[in-house]
């Protein structure tokens, strides 16, 4: 990845007393006077020497404007010569495409303490793009570093300078400076780019921070809530966090929730799962799905061992689990604790009823049940009957190591997810 260049300075800069294009009056043959600091202060001998350059840059005559620059340089001694110098000096190097030469020239600008801030923003941004682009990494950090400490609110250069400290393999570093350009955009009232979430989930990911992947895959989630970056978010949790069968099998349902679900192992593992957990309703109706949406080609029941046996199973074991549910859900009213209700409810859950799994939930709650595992289920309950607020409570209780993934479910719960932009499968 190469960074995009910026308009060549030429086209911008104005040469204090001297302009690049047009009529403008030459560099004055006297010094102004020493007690007014709001103009330059050439010495004499720079005031003359740099004539011929001035008149073959207004003229774009670049090879004599190269050829009259020394004369200039060896005459500057005072801080507005050497700016002016440095500056003409930049612009031949960017004109002629004299690459080699823009780095010392820019320098030699920086140097002076004589540019303007906005004009000094410029440069740093200039070298920064050259040196990454030359692969010259310390370079560019020296230069977005300068240049982030000039614009701290401007997150599009926080982000370039967390892109180089990223490929100089300082994930950790890189991390705070793009939520720097996060936060500066938010209180700029603007959205966040995309490209930024995504970027601090990746360096979260690959520095395999589990706190920072929970933190940037629900703020991706809830700016850009569509079915494939669900599935980023998802896939990226759990591949980071060490998720107990329970709470892995809550987040395949949160990916079936949200669309996110893509491809024959993901179907299986989720069925896999299900059905082992004692939900054959849930197992069965997870592999209809993946083949009525082309998620999973039909030919792979016949293809693949393992999602044809767990369809196979699972399917022989629905007609008399669904007959035996209300027996089981009378049983689990009268228990003593609240252990069967939460497994029936579960298994009602899986068979898309979620009002008798809602109600079967708040008896597990009332039997002393695992209150963590029964509020987030019974969350889950709730958001897919379309009863948010209620929902939301019932997340917000949630408390352990399920409580990032009661998070994720309340975005979902209020924000649904929109189609994926390139489902995979």
């Amino acid at each position: 990845m190469k960074f995009a260049s910026t308009t060549a300075l030429a086209l911008s800069f104005a040469l204090g007393a001297v302009a690049v294009t047009g009529a403008s009056p030459a560099i004055a043959k006297k010094a102004a006077p020493a007690d007014d600091p709001s103009k330059p202060h050439f010495s004499p001998a720079f005031s003359v020497a740099a004539q011929p350059l001035q008149k073959a840059l207004t003229a774009k005559d670049y090879a004599t404007a190269k050829a009259s620059l020394p004369a200039a340089q060896a005459a500057a001694t005072t801080p507005d010569d050497k700016y002016q110098v440095a500056l003409m000096a930049l612009i031949i190097a960017q004109s002629t495409n004299d690459n080699a030469a823009v780095g010392p020239a820019a320098d030699a600008v920086i140097a002076s303490g004589k540019a303007p801030p906005e004009q000094l923003a410029q440069i740093l941004d200039m070298k920064g793009r050259l040196a990454y682009n030359a692969n010259d990494l310390a370079g560019a950090d020296a230069a977005f570093t300068q240049l982030v400490q000039l614009k701290p609110a401007d997150g599009d250069t926080a982000i370039l300078l967390a892109q180089v400290k990223t490929r100089e393999g300082r994930g950790a570093q890189a991390l705070p400076i793009v939520d720097q350009a996060i936060q500066a955009k938010k209180a700029s009232g603007q959205p966040v780019d995309e490209d930024w979430y995504r970027h601090a989930l990746s360096i979260a990911y690959d520095g395999k921070m589990p706190a920072a992947v929970q933190k940037y895959g629900l703020e991706l989630a809830d700016a850009y809530p569509r079915a494939d970056i669900w599935r980023v978010v998802l896939q990226t949790y759990r591949d980071t966090s060490k998720l107990d069968p329970q709470t892995d099998l809550d987040t395949l349902r949160l990916m079936r929730a949200s669309n996110s679900l893509a491809g024959e192992r993901d179907y299986y593992d989720y069925a896999n799962m299900a059905l082992n957990r004692g939900f054959p309703g849930e197992a069965k109706a997870v592999i209809d799905q993946g083949t009525s949406s082309n998620m999973v080609d039909s030919k792979a029941l016949a293809t693949s061992k393992a999602l044809a046996e767990v369809k196979q199973v699972a399917g022989s074991k629905v007609a008399a689990d669904k007959a035996d549910l209300p027996a089981s859900e009378k049983r689990a009213r009268a228990a003593a604790d609240g252990k069967q209700a939460l497994l029936i409810g579960d298994a009602y859950l899986g068979y898309g009823q979620f009002d008798k799994a809602a109600d079967l939930f708040k008896v597990a709650l009332q039997k002393g049940a695992d209150a963590n595992i029964v509020n987030l289920h019974l969350g889950e309950a709730l958001a897919q009957s379309g009863q948010k607020a209620a929902a939301a409570q019932a997340f917000a209780l949630v408390q352990g190591p399920a409580q990032p993934l009661a998070q994720y479910w309340t975005v979902w719960a209020n924000k649904g997810s929109a189609p994926a932009a390139a489902p995979t499968k």
